[in-house]
């Protein structure tokens, strides 16, 4: 028996392991390859204000972000100013850098493919992947994967649409939303 408790706890442990290794992989839950460039040539600086729902659960962040051509940067801060990530693209890689916990970072994946449904070029987006299809209309943005709606993103609170980086948008998902206000600083 002693030999089988020692079997038991080993596999315990192991099991403990994988599952945590898995967690740390981060990204892996979206099946969308995240952008590292973009069509649009222009540079967009802003400051936005982000309200992530999930269930009961509210998270508020401020994050800076960048986007050019070629390269994007977020720098995400708590309620208090206080680094939470930097995540960004080099080299064609997203990166990722923790600074403290932060709850909402659980949703990183989907944060990183809500934030690129959202202030993406539509063609873009309908170019990197054709099991996922992107219409636009009526101040709206509805994503589908594989025929089925994934989520539905609301501008009606977007100064000029052809600007989304001006206001606010809703993202909105059976699993979490997320409020995005934007303003430009540049």
């Amino acid at each position: 028996m002693n030999g089988n408790k020692k079997s038991s706890l080993g596999l315990g442990l192991l099991l403990i392991a994988l599952v945590a290794l898995g967690g740390c992989s981060g990204l892996k839950r979206g099946d969308f390859t995240l952008l590292t460039r973009s069509s649009d040539q222009q540079i967009h600086v802003a400051q936005q204000q982000w309200l992530v729902q999930q269930g009961q659960q509210e998270y508020t962040l401020e994050v800076i972000v960048e986007r050019s051509a070629d390269h994007w940067r977020w720098i995400m801060l708590s309620q208090l100013g206080q680094r939470v990530a930097t995540v960004e693209s080099l080299n064609g890689q997203v990166q990722i850098e923790r600074h403290q916990f932060h709850a909402a970072m659980q949703w990183l994946p989907e944060l990183l493919q809500a934030w690129q449904f959202s202030y993406w070029p539509l063609a873009d987006l309908q170019t990197a992947d054709p099991r996922w299809q992107f219409v636009e209309r009526d101040g709206r943005r509805e994503v589908s994967f594989s025929g089925i709606l994934r989520a539905t993103i609301e501008y009606q609170q977007i100064t000029h649409r052809a600007n989304p980086w001006q206001g606010s948008l809703g993202y909105v998902t059976r699993e979490f939303s997320v409020r995005i206000h934007s303003q430009p600083l540049n």
